[in-house]
């Protein structure tokens, strides 16, 4: 978990306010706004506070704009390209890897959907192909396009959002062996 300091900003209430009242801001560094997926045309936002700690989340309903399916070539070259990034991992900058406007955003504008695994899980019950890649490499050839994508996506905001532990090299060739299928599926 990141943390920062930060200043409380006051400024003068307007309107029909008393002349002692404030309103009071906080200034959120850009980089976790954009992991939390909020944008100007998807701004919502909650907020929890128990007396000493405030949250900020997004709602679990937030509208999420939804692309349709991408063509296939378009989806081939987002494949190759990431199937190399997480081939060469060593070399590539961690930031590619992390950051949402390069793989989450890329998914979803492909057409994909974060679902947290289930379409695999409800297309191949009990198979583990995210914990293992020996399991993935025994049902990869049966997954579909979009559950293939969907599946992507949700490992990848596993290690980039919930896991709490660095990637692993055999993390790195999970995404190698899905990226790589991904590319055929759309020859």
């Amino acid at each position: 978990m990141e943390e920062r300091n930060a200043n409380v900003i006051f400024g003068k209430a307007g309107g029909n306010a008393s002349k002692n009242s404030y309103t009071c801001k906080l200034s959120i560094p850009k980089t976790w706004v954009d992991r939390m997926g909020v944008r100007p045309d998807s701004r919502e936002v909650t907020l929890c506070f128990d007396g000493d700690t405030l949250t900020v989340r997004r709602p679990d309903m937030a509208n999420i704009k939804r692309a349709p399916l991408a063509n296939k070539q378009k989806i081939r070259r987002f494949a190759l390209v990431w199937q190399q990034m997480y081939l060469n991992h060593k070399t590539t900058p961690f930031f590619f890897f992390e950051d949402t406007s390069f793989v989450g955003d890329g998914m979803a504008d492909l057409g994909f959907e974060m679902d947290c695994g289930k379409s695999l899980e409800e297309a191949f019950p009990g198979t583990r192909a995210f914990q293992d890649n020996a399991a993935l490499e025994r049902i990869i050839k049966q997954i579909d396009l979009q559950t293939l994508g969907n599946a992507i996506f949700s490992q990848w905001r596993y290690w980039n959002h919930w896991s709490m532990s660095p990637m692993e090299e055999e993390n790195f060739q999970w995404f190698v062996l899905a990226f790589s299928r991904l590319a055929e599926l759309t020859k």
